[in-house]
C-alpha cells in the first residue's frame, strides 16, 4: 500500500535536491564562507549533468520533444 502513496518528484523538487546536494550551504542558516571558483565549478558540473540527464531522457523516449 506504500507504493500507492509514493510519487515521482516534480522537476523543481528534483533540481532543488540536486542544488542542496551540491551546495549544502544553501539550506544552512550558518554564515559559512564559500569559494567563488568552487561554486562556479560546481554550477558548471551541475549544468553538464542536467544536459546529460535531459539528453538521456530524450533518447529513452525515442527522441520525442515536449
Amino acid at each position: 500500500m506504500g507504493a500507492e502513496n509514493e510519487r515521482n518528484p516534480t522537476f523543481v523538487e528534483w533540481v532543488l535536491t540536486l542544488l542542496e546536494e551540491r551546495f549544502p550551504w544553501l539550506g544552512s542558516r550558518q554564515d559559512e564562507p564559500v569559494g567563488g571558483a568552487d561554486t562556479v565549478d560546481e554550477l558548471a558540473d551541475l549544468y553538464k549533468s542536467l544536459i546529460e540527464q535531459r539528453d538521456k531522457g530524450s533518447r529513452e523516449n525515442g527522441g520525442q520533444q515536449a
